[in-house]
């Protein structure tokens, strides 16, 4: 998830795109990447609660 994050990011600033518009875009691509994970892998780095 990270390279592809990273990825996506350098692509569309390396094209010139505004920072907020590639922000939202990475967003919307990050809970696309979320929907796909299951509840142990969501769950497995938690931290408790401090």
């Amino acid at each position: 998830m990270h390279r592809t994050v990273t990825t996506a990011i350098g692509r569309e600033m390396g094209a010139g795109r505004a920072p907020d518009e590639v922000s939202r875009e990475i967003l919307v691509l990050l809970d696309g990447m979320e929907e796909l994970l299951s509840p142990e892998v969501l769950g497995c780095a938690v931290r408790a609660d401090g």
